[in-house]
């Protein structure tokens, strides 16, 4: 049974009009999508996070710039 709660109450959706569960199926499609984007900015934080390590193991004194050789 799907339910929805609002206002303290919880309504068997399986009741409701075919518009009704139609909307309430889009909810939580909504729902899925926001948990799938909020996993991928998990995901991406930490793969930035991993890849600002990589690049710091790679650096060498010779890359480095003296103050007057940066641009503006």
């Amino acid at each position: 049974m799907w339910r929805y709660t609002h206002e303290y109450k919880v309504y068997d959706v399986e009741k409701i009009s075919p518009e009704g569960q139609a909307t309430f199926m889009l909810i939580a499609d909504v729902q899925k999508r926001i948990e799938d984007l909020e996993t991928n900015m998990t995901i991406n934080q930490a793969a930035a996070v991993a890849l600002h390590q990589k690049m710091q193991d790679l650096l060498i004194d010779d890359a480095l710039v003296e103050d007057n050789e940066t641009e503006e």
